[in-house]
């Protein structure tokens, strides 16, 4: 019911009720139309434009985090780092296996250096020379392989090291410093792009939402309280 309607049905139920206690009487009224603001309470939210989880890319111990709740970060910036112990034991173990292999190197060198001489005074086989060539070929190939191995376990010690992925305010932070994580699991929560309010309107009232109307918004506690 519009405000119209209700003004002139209070002037009606007025002058019917003066008539009931006494004889009516003649007389004029005003009736006005008036442009009230009516206000239709909505749920609403501050949500980020973009919302990105930074990420653990590998599994192991938490030993550091660097930001909290509200914080604002840059892209690249260091949030947390995860430590894997087992990577520093497996790089241990490779350095000794390319130790082992370069001593071995070292022998088959030596090895084919001398069955060239003694080629020279046909002493040995070419076959013969062409084996200790071959051995000292694989032993080269097993240093290329194992130093191959030795750089991932070190990059996988690098990668540990998560990193905020753009720039914007730390959201969430749903993991403590000690806590054992797995790969791919959250460290902390992102939101960039910019903050916007989002409001839940009801479908009914979408059709009374004009461009330029101002809206009012106090925080959820401040309505428990009764502000």
């Amino acid at each position: 019911m519009s405000a119209l309607v209700r003004l002139v049905a209070a002037f009606g139920a007025a002058v019917i009720l003066s008539g009931a206690t006494g004889p009516a009487v003649a007389g004029s009224a005003i009736v006005e139309a008036r442009s009230l603001t009516e206000w239709k309470a909505v749920y609403g939210r501050v949500e980020a434009r973009e919302t990105i989880p930074a990420r653990a890319r590998i599994g192991g111990t938490l030993v550091a985090l660097a930001v909290t709740e509200g914080d604002f970060v840059k892209a690249g910036t260091r949030i947390a780092t995860v430590r894997d112990d087992k990577i520093a034991f497996q790089i241990d173990a490779l350095d000794a296996q390319l130790r082992s292999l370069a001593a071995q190197l070292a022998n088959a060198e030596s090895e084919l250096a001398r069955g060239k001489a003694l080629v020279e005074r046909g002493v040995v086989t070419t076959q013969r020379l062409d084996q200790l060539a071959t051995q000292a070929d694989v032993l080269r190939g097993q240093i290329a392989a194992t130093e191959a191995q030795r750089r991932v376990q070190v990059q996988q010690g690098v990668e540990g090291d998560v990193t905020a992925p753009v720039d914007g305010r730390v959201l969430t932070v749903p993991v403590t410093r000690g806590a054992v994580v797995m790969p791919g699991e959250t460290m902390a929560t992102i939101g960039g792009g910019g903050f916007f309010l989002r409001l839940a309107v009801p479908e009914r009232h979408a059709a009374t939402l004009k461009q330029g109307r101002r809206s009012r918004s106090r925080p959820a506690a401040a309505r428990s309280r009764g502000a």
